[in-house]
């Protein structure tokens, strides 16, 4: 060896091995051949069928709209765990295997790139959906901010389903792997859905509709978010080191990596399993006693919005004209008489019974509380404080009391102008009580206040029968 060629050879540069960027190249070529990009269009069109649609319907409230991330999810994470099926099989059904294993990145790192590839698309259309509802949310909300809990559970549910989805396409490159990687997970998100008294269930991220002021008169504790969270983020662990576990995936300590990688998912997804058996379900919300802080679960302070002899919650302020006109001439046919409510004003659902409703105070003041979609509510509402008013208790769906109570309290809506589907019902079911909720209807107001303020504590003990009614 010369002196030159030494000389030649200290002048030049090392070259420094740079993983992450290598990384980040490989993960840039599969966001440009992924099949998601050309599925966007469509996975849209669902997602707005679906979840957008469904929010729409709900009170512009945002721990509501934000639940559909979960209740409504079902056919996005369904489509993200058939869509990275697809992608977990693509070697084996294009029958390159032989070929990709001698390519200078570990069978690992490919599979990760292809698998974050699908999971990244699918985000985008999630982050797309969160942005457009909550963008018209921001403009229909009278009170509080977003809510970012949910979302959270939305995204790694979405990213766990594509993980496992992915998982299961590599173990299992058949045909039938893709439908039934959707329909797993499908019945996987169902769990919560059911309603199940299984606590366990909790876990599936979909737990049902929330009532609508969860967040609002209370606040809503983030423990069942903290739990969930945990265990998708496991349950992703988990399968993002089954990837490394092949022989074709790398050498020995590759392997041993992954699979130190799946044995920590698999303990973060059982420590949340653990922690939910100890899961106690409050009008309020899901109380975790390792997580809990017993210092929020305090009311939440406001100033009512009213008009007239109606109060609300801020939240619902667009609802308030609505209530004002359907309850002021149901409140002026009994005001005065004994017992008769003077004013409506909304209560925590929690508060409110199995009814929703109640007459309560001194004086008289009518509780309710709003149902969780917008739609027919009000008419239940009116129907529900002339029941209260004139039975004395809730009565049960179904059973509006005595044939002498019903023909009263229809007498009394039909005055008020009330005019719905009960009134038809009533008339078909028994033409004996409409005809004596007419005759009651037709009496003047001075007549018909006179007669209630007389005989209400006999109609309300059920000693009126369906003759005496004038």
């Amino acid at each position: 060896m010369t002196t030159a060629s030494i000389s030649l050879r200290a002048r030049v540069p090392r070259v420094r091995a740079r993983p992450l960027a290598a990384a980040g190249r490989l993960l840039r070529l599969e966001l440009r051949r992924n099949p998601m990009v050309w599925l966007l269009l469509p996975l849209g069109a669902l997602m707005g069928f679906s979840p957008y649609q469904v929010s729409m319907e709900y009170a512009p409230v945002w721990n509501l709209r934000a639940s559909v991330m979960l209740d409504h999810f079902l056919p996005l994470v369904a489509f993200g765990a058939g869509a990275a099926a697809w992608m977990g099989s693509r070697e084996a059904r294009r029958r390159t295997t032989d070929m990709v294993t001698t390519t200078p990145r570990p069978g690992w790192a490919r599979k990760l790139a292809t698998c974050a590839a699908t999971t990244c698309w699918m985000l985008v259309a999630y982050a797309c959906l969160v942005a457009l509802l909550y963008g018209v949310t921001a403009r229909q909300a009278t009170w509080g901010g977003p809510v970012w809990w949910p979302v959270a559970v939305g995204g790694a549910s979405l990213a766990v389903s594509c993980a496992l989805g992915f998982a299961a396409g590599m173990f299992i490159p058949s045909r039938f792997t893709v439908p039934l990687a959707a329909l797993a997970v499908g019945m996987a998100a169902l769990m919560g859905v059911s309603h199940s008294t299984n606590p366990y269930a909790l876990l599936s991220g979909a737990d049902g509709i929330p009532p609508s002021d969860i967040g609002v008169f209370y606040r809503n504790p983030p423990d069942l978010a903290v739990i969930q969270l945990m265990f998708l983020i496991g349950l992703g662990i988990a399968a993002a080191g089954a990837l490394g576990l092949p022989a074709s995936s790398g050498g020995p300590w590759l392997r041993r990596s992954a699979a130190a990688v799946t044995v920590v998912g698999l303990a973060a997804a059982g420590t949340a399993v653990g922690l939910t058996g100890t899961a106690s379900v409050r009008p309020t919300g899901v109380v975790i006693p390792a997580l809990h802080d017993a210092a929020g679960d305090g009311p939440i302070g406001y100033t009512p919005a009213c008009s007239g002899v109606v109060c609300i919650h801020p939240a619902f302020r667009a609802y308030l004209a609505d209530l004002v006109t359907a309850f002021d001439p149901v409140l002026s046919e009994v005001a005065g008489l004994p017992g008769a409510p003077a004013r409506a004003d909304q209560i925590a659902s929690s508060d409110a019974g199995d009814v929703g409703a109640l007459i309560s105070g001194s004086p008289a003041v009518f509780r309710f509380a709003l149902p969780a979609t917008s739609h027919s509510f009000i008419g239940d509402l009116d129907t529900t404080l002339v029941t209260l008013f004139i039975g004395g208790q809730p009565a049960a769906k179904g059973n509006g009391g005595t044939p002498a109570q019903q023909a009263v309290e229809s007498g009394l809506l039909t005055a008020a102008g009330v005019q719905g589907a009960d009134s038809a019902a009533l008339s078909q079911a028994s033409p004996a009580i409409s005809h004596a909720a007419a005759r009651f209807a037709a009496l003047s107001r001075v007549a018909r206040r006179t007669w209630l303020a007389t005989y209400l504590p006999a109609l309300r003990a059920g000693h009126i029968t369906l003759v005496e009614v004038p």
